[in-house]
């Protein structure tokens, strides 16, 4: 009988055998993570009872479970995450392991340290940039995604932009572009994003964003939570002003999960945005079990990476046990065999790895995650991202495509990679199967916003390319009836910064419409643009739909209100104080000489030669009177008598002819002076005025032509204005319409004359556009350099020229023919007020008229008055002794004094007869 001990070993060792037999054939895959992972376990789980429904991957006599460990825990060193690691392994002795880098996010690829202890060990996350890993990377490795990444902001021709990251571990992981930004002359302001539940902190994120020159965001963050959870805060805090058309952002966090729901919410702020995906064909999604209520689609990125590293384990042991199987192994025999991960390594121990490793470089499946497949070091290849980039309705494009091995996906896909590199955006640029992004500018009547509608987004009555009206609108549609070899539809949106175009000085980095189409940001740029020769190195023009020119826009002379009395201007005012000074002299001097002199009419009177009322012929009173009806070539009462009053008469004359006539040839140049731009045709012309200031829209398109112009004339124009203080530069031409509005016809707008022509036309009639161009321009639509889409939109815009269409569009919108309720529907006399002098032009006469009216009449009532009160009874004594008197000869002369007159009367009471 066999003792008590022996059986106890007996039973110890049956049940060896009994859980060594219970194990045959099962293969484990382990995990370990940090908190705040628990969602992976449910992933992972889902995965192993995936495989375990697909009998391709296992016999029926295997099985594959999950040994992770129930205490998710974070380590916060190296070596207590390296103790956990390896005394799993040693416990469970899984297959493979599955390691997200939160296990210790401080360790800087936690997963590749510990694949150099013991292997296959999946990592998760991004890892570090040359970190020499040998772990099975299920991310596109730092050096591929750094690639992907200066493809993209070459593409869309970044050069100056804010990265947003959260550490040190992110920008360690994006060290391409950050070494190559001297090269290519980037401009990168890195600012990290703070604790994700810290608003106040994100209040301030957004203000230093906001006080950057640039509009281009690059989001990326080692964790995807903390890039989400920044990007929700700016959508749901408007007031942050960073969320909407002015920028541009890159989500740079490869599939981060943005639901069905928040991508609505992000296509109402007009954002425009460029995020990237794994591409998949999609085959694996009908047959998913999962514990998960959402689509795989809206997984976190490292979810779907966790999933397909477990499908990868699947496909490995299938090749594993094939092989097995073709050397003679059968039954449970097959697995787990060798394929369990070796324990880590004592320090007289060599690491090594087990036989699957070998069968995982083999593997090539599609993924959730997009082409699952590795080379000799374990890095992600064969793979392709989707690029989707666009705003409101677009924001799912998809742009393009960055493949890791051209030469594979030519394979796959049996047709030619059409790039030279890595990105292929050919179908994109031929607008195959998408809609084109036109980017256009406010401006009357190319382009106006209907009824009373100023949001850009889909709000109110209107919505997409309804909520626009135009010439622009017109022509597109026309345009896209003409156009041969594509069938597209459209999206219009507004310039976020409502400028053209124009690259700054230093940066050389283009804004407005050109900026949109230079930095991909839109396929076309429709609206009153420019041709000139900076914009045409950036971007291709298409055949001209328009001609214009350069013009000058005033304000109509019926409007302006000048000084009354400007008609004293052609003499300065010492002038007239010297002249009414001249005056007061000479007639006192003849008053003088009238006394004093033996010759003159008062002497003459004394001495009986002529009637004694002569003698007050030059009076002060009758002296001014001669001045003033000799100042105005009138004829006169009396002149002087004596040789000296004759003198001073004659250089009184003399003085007289020349002042008046200088005064009458400068006349009209003052009281026309709010005329003369309306005969202006050249930049000469222009410069011989001082009067009207003028100028333009500070770095648009005439702007330049003049700066860069090497016509003498026009580089004069352009120091003119560019000399001249107040600046005559306005923001836009809205603000030069408004100034010359309120300058009073002493400031001129030179602009495009298609929008000034249209604009003036329109009530209230307060301005004047010149009939003639200081140069021709033409407008053509602009779309990306080496466009297809250039001599597709040339040769429609040719077609509507030939048959007549364009200029029956430009008549409907300028109304050519017949325009009616407008400015052209004035008067003759109210269109004739731009040439002939008006009321408005002489009013200056009529008050000085008015003036002398007013001082006849109170002239007239103060002698009035004075002769009733005091002169009537004076003067009908001084006739009753003027009839009572004798002749000259007094009372006593028997007969009168003969003289030139007659003879005198007689004396006593006769009266004399003349």
């Amino acid at each position: 009988m066999l003792s008590t001990s022996v059986k106890v070993v007996w039973g110890l060792l049956l049940l060896q055998l009994y859980v060594h037999r219970s194990d045959a054939g099962t293969v484990a895959v382990s995990a370990l993570f940090g908190t705040g992972s628990e969602g992976l376990k449910s992933v992972i789980e889902d995965g192993v009872r995936y495989i375990k429904r697909n009998t391709t991957f296992l016999s029926e006599v295997h099985d594959i479970v999950f040994r992770g460990i129930d205490d998710v825990k974070t380590s916060n060193s190296v070596f207590s995450a390296l103790n956990d690691i390896c005394n799993l392994i040693s416990a469970e002795r899984p297959s493979a392991m599955i390691l997200p880098e939160d296990k210790c996010s401080e360790c800087e690829d936690i997963a590749g340290i510990a694949s150099h202890a013991s292997n296959p060990i999946f990592a998760l996350d991004h890892g570090s940039y040359d970190s020499g890993s040998i772990a099975f990377k299920m991310h596109p490795s730092p050096e591929d995604t750094n690639s992907m990444f200066v493809d993209i902001l070459k593409y869309f021709t970044w050069r100056n932009f804010i990265i947003v990251h959260d550490g040190n571990n992110a920008l360690e992981f994006l060290q391409e572009v950050l070494n190559i930004q001297r090269e290519l002359e980037w401009n990168i302001t890195a600012i990290p994003v703070g604790d994700r539940n810290d608003h106040n902190g994100y209040m301030e994120l957004a203000a230093k964003i906001k006080a950057e020159s640039t509009t281009n965001i690059f989001l990326f963050c080692s964790e995807e939570a903390n890039a989400k959870a920044f990007l929700v805060w700016a959508e749901q805090n408007p007031g942050a002003q960073i969320l909407n058309a002015r920028y541009h952002w890159i989500l740079g966090n490869i599939d981060m999960s943005l639901d069905r729901t928040f991508r609505t919410e992000l296509e109402k702020t007009n954002v425009y945005m460029t995020r990237f995906g794994m591409n998949f064909t999609r085959e694996l999604q009908y047959a998913l079990p999962t514990s998960i209520g959402t689509s795989t689609t809206e997984w976190p990125m490292r979810d779907r990476l966790a999933f397909d590293a477990v499908i990868a384990v699947g496909h490995a042991l299938k090749l594993y046990r094939e092989w097995r199987e073709d050397n003679g192994a059968t039954g449970t025999a097959v697995l787990p065999g060798d394929t369990q991960m070796p324990p880590c390594p004592t320090a007289t121990t060599v690491p090594s790895e087990n036989f699957l490793s070998r069968y995982l470089k083999e593997v090539a499946f599609e993924g959730i995650s997009g082409n699952v497949a590795f080379d000799a070091h374990g890095n992600r290849v064969n793979y392709t991202i989707s690029i989707y980039s666009g705003q409101f309705k677009t924001l799912d494009q998809m742009r393009g495509e960055w493949t890791q091995n051209p030469n594979y996906w030519e394979k796959k896909w049996d047709r030619k990679w059409q790039s030279e590199g890595h990105l292929n955006v050919t179908y994109h640029n031929y607008a195959s199967e998408r809609i084109i992004k036109i980017v256009t500018i406010e401006a009357k009547p190319f382009l106006m916003l209907k009824g009373n509608e100023s949001a850009v987004t889909e709000t109110g009555s209107y919505q997409g390319n309804n909520r626009f009206e135009g010439y622009i609108i017109d022509l597109l549609e026309r345009i896209k009836t003409h156009v041969k070899g594509i069938d597209f539809d459209y999206q219009v949106e507004l310039v976020a910064d409502g400028k053209f175009g124009s690259r700054h000085r230093y940066s050389l980095i283009w804004n407005g419409m050109v900026g949109d189409v230079v930095h991909k940001r839109a396929d076309i740029a429709a609206g009153p643009l420019t041709v000139t020769p900076d914009r045409s190195e950036a971007v291709d023009f298409t055949y001209p739909f328009m001609s214009s020119g350069i013009t000058i826009m005033m304000k109509h002379p019926n409007y302006v209100q000048h000084n009354p009395f400007r008609i004293m201007y052609p003499f300065g005012i010492e002038v007239w104080f010297v002249n009414l000074a001249a005056f007061f002299i000479i007639s006192a001097m003849l008053f003088f000489f009238n006394y004093f002199d033996p010759y003159e009419w008062r002497a003459a009177a004394e001495r009986r030669e002529t009637f004694e009322e002569n003698a007050e012929n030059f009076s002060m009173k009758n002296s001014m009177w001669f001045l003033t009806s000799t100042m105005f070539l009138q004829s006169f009462d009396a002149s002087p008598r004596s040789n000296a009053g004759r003198t001073l008469a004659a250089f009184w004359w003399v003085f007289t002819i020349i002042m008046v006539f200088l005064y009458l040839l400068n006349l009209t140049h003052f009281v026309t002076t709010n005329k003369r731009l309306v005969y202006t045709k050249t930049a000469e012309e222009l410069l011989d005025q001082t009067e009207v200031a003028f100028g333009t829209v500070e770095k648009g398109s005439t702007f330049y032509f003049f700066k860069k112009s090497s016509v003498p004339e026009y580089q004069r124009l352009w120091q003119h204005m560019n000399t001249r203080v107040p600046s005559p530069w306005v923001n836009d031409i809205e603000d030069g319409i408004k100034r010359v509005r309120e300058s009073n016809g002493y400031y001129a707008f030179i602009g495009e004359a298609g929008e000034l022509s249209f604009i003036a036309s329109k009530r209230p009639c307060d301005l004047l556009v010149s009939g003639t161009y200081i140069t021709r321009t033409t407008y053509a639509l602009a779309v990306q350099k080496d466009s297809p889409l250039r001599d597709q939109l040339s040769s429609a815009i040719e077609s509507l020229r030939d048959t007549g269409v364009l200029e029956d569009l430009e008549r409907e919108w300028w109304d050519l023919d017949v325009r009616h309720q407008e400015c052209a529907n004035l008067t003759t006399w109210e269109r004739q007020g731009v040439f002939s002098l008006t009321t408005v032009d002489l009013q200056g006469v009529y008050y000085i008229l008015l003036i002398g009216i007013i001082l006849a009449v109170v002239t007239f009532a103060v002698e009035s008055i004075s002769n009733s009160c005091n002169g009537g009874k004076k003067s009908k004594s001084s006739a009753r002794n003027g009839g009572m008197g004798g002749g000259m000869g007094g009372p006593r002369g028997g007969g009168g004094m003969s003289g030139p007159v007659g003879g005198g009367a007689g004396g006593g009471d006769e009266k004399m007869w003349i």
